[in-house]
């Protein structure tokens, strides 16, 4: 199974102005279902662990590693002191995770698929688990969503993976959307034939449906991969054609590639994520996510 996991948290949160202007956006609070108050990070990290996950990459801006750092530094002897017990065991929680880190820089914002690229020396040949930072991700069972991600990557091949859940049709232009053939009598996960940035319901309708779900449902990226070395190849070749997608290297072209080579799995993934990259959103992903909201 991947051993490393990489998120990137160089954007520059101009969603979340000004409120990102003093915090980072992957250090906004959130509230879990069981009464903790944390950091997005801090639960994107547990998510990423909880899957076996022994090292941790995260891609930061210049000069942001000491903000980013701070959340796994030991807080001061007289805090410390005064902390209940269930949060000295989160403090040496966050002490564990910060020895699994190492920081890496993406020098120029160049997208999505340049900030994966930036990574490529620390991941080297292995597979590795991508997670987006702006996502909460809630399994409906006992397995993680990312575990169950590993486990499917594992049980078919060790081919590049993407996870995806169904989106109603009025909602599929905001997200990658992929269709394929299913491999297996669960119709859990497939081998996808096509997988396209944003497309519009009238070529969701005529390219994008898939057997098995509800009409004007579409299978949409979830914000976790798994993602073999072969994708490294593909973006240095975007990337020295200068292949951008609205002025940025998208990882999206990639994945394309991938799948058009019959390379690219699709996974359904038992589980809800909820959208913390705009301020409704966080707002009413917040309530969802500690169970104030059915």
């Amino acid at each position: 199974l991947p051993r490393k996991a990489l998120i990137p948290l160089a954007g520059l949160g101009t969603r979340m102005f000004p409120a990102s202007k003093a915090v980072k956006k992957e250090l906004f609070p959130v509230i879990t279902p069981d009464g903790r108050c944390c950091s997005l990070l801090q639960r994107l990290l547990e998510e990423a662990c909880s899957a076996g996950i022994e090292q941790l990459g995260l891609i930061v801006r210049p000069g942001d590693e000491s903000t980013f750092s701070a959340l796994f530094e030991p807080v001061q002897p007289e805090i410390h002191q005064r902390l209940s017990d269930a949060a000295k065991t989160e403090e040496a929680a966050l002490m564990r995770m910060g020895k699994k880190i190492t920081w890496l820089t993406q020098e120029v914002q160049e997208g999505f698929g340049h900030a994966i690229y930036c990574a490529r020396e620390w991941v080297g040949e292995e597979p590795f688990l991508l997670m987006l930072s702006d996502h909460i991700y809630v399994t409906n069972g006992n397995r993680s969503c990312a575990g169950q991600l590993l486990d499917a990557f594992q049980r078919h091949g060790e081919k590049s993976i993407i996870s995806l859940y169904p989106v109603q049709g009025e909602r599929v232009c905001h997200y990658g959307t992929g269709a394929g053939t299913w491999l297996d009598n669960d119709l859990q996960t497939l081998e996808l034939t096509q997988f396209v940035e944003k497309p519009d319901l009238a070529y969701a309708r005529q390219h994008l449906q898939m057997q098995n779900l509800q009409e004007d449902t579409f299978l949409c990226v979830y914000g976790q991969y798994v993602l073999t070395a072969e994708i490294f190849a593909i973006l240095a070749e975007q990337i020295a054609a200068n292949q951008r997608q609205r002025g940025e290297f998208q990882l999206t072209s990639a994945l394309a590639e991938l799948s058009t080579n019959g390379r690219l799995l699709g996974f359904q993934v038992e589980g809800k994520h909820y959208d913390t990259g705009q301020p409704l959103a966080y707002a009413r992903s917040l309530a969802g996510f500690a169970g104030l909201l059915n």
